[in-house]
């Protein structure tokens, strides 16, 4: 009968008591008392266990490093994002600030100068700052710029094919109480030279600059005077 190393305890408890003095027992059961057994080298493997355990553990690390590195670029991109987005609307806003006012600009340079080709054309007819006034603001009703040439407007603000000329000879027509040597100046005056007993009323230049333009032809028409 061969004897075992290493028991159990259920082996260990079918020897009979002279066998059982031949064991020691330890955590994993009984083992037999032999001098000179050469103890097992385990350095090697536990040499390999620990690199095995340093490989998962450098294995870990740089998952969590990877990941730590994803999220940062993750992060980046969308600051980045948000900054272009920023960026994008101040641009945006910035743009159509700019193009409100060029807008604003074209506009207010395309009332001037048509206000400026009005009052030509007015200073032609009188002499009179009052009656040009009004001529100004009647002919500058009439006048459109389009691509930058001055068009003539009908009473309804639609564009014609009339010139320049046709509209002065209209508006000579349509108020020749404005007009310098008209014979309808009103009151029977005649270029602002008629007799004191021919003059309906005077008016301040103040008081006239505060009529309305209805009113202010009214005056004119009925042959007033602005002193």
């Amino acid at each position: 009968m061969s004897i075992k190393y290493n028991l159990n305890a259920e082996e260990f408890s079918t020897l009979d008591e002279s066998q059982q003095g031949l064991y020691s027992q330890g955590e994993d059961g009984y083992t037999l008392n032999v001098e000179g057994v050469p103890k097992e080298d385990v350095t090697g493997l536990k040499q390999k266990i620990d690199k095995l355990l340093g490989e998962k553990k450098s294995a870990q690390q740089k998952a969590v490093e990877a990941e730590a590195q994803a999220k940062a670029e993750a992060a980046e991109k969308l600051k980045k994002a948000n900054d272009f987005e920023q960026l994008y609307n101040s641009s945006e806003s910035e743009r159509q600030k700019t193009a409100s006012e060029l807008t604003e600009l074209k506009t207010t340079i395309q009332k001037q100068k048509l206000r400026s080709e009005a009052s030509s054309i007015a200073s032609g007819m009188t002499k009179d700052t009052a009656r040009a006034k009004l001529l100004t603001e009647q002919i500058q009703s009439r006048l459109s710029l389009i691509d930058g040439e001055v068009r003539v407007l009908d009473a309804n603000g639609n564009l014609t094919v009339s010139t320049i000329n046709e509209l002065t000879n209209s508006i000579k027509a349509e108020y020749p109480f404005l007009i310098d040597g008209s014979k309808s100046t009103g009151g029977g005056a005649v270029g602002g030279n008629s007799s004191g007993a021919e003059i309906s009323k005077t008016k301040s230049r103040a008081d006239f600059e505060a009529l309305n333009a209805h009113k202010k032809m009214e005056f004119i028409k009925s042959g007033g005077i602005v002193e």
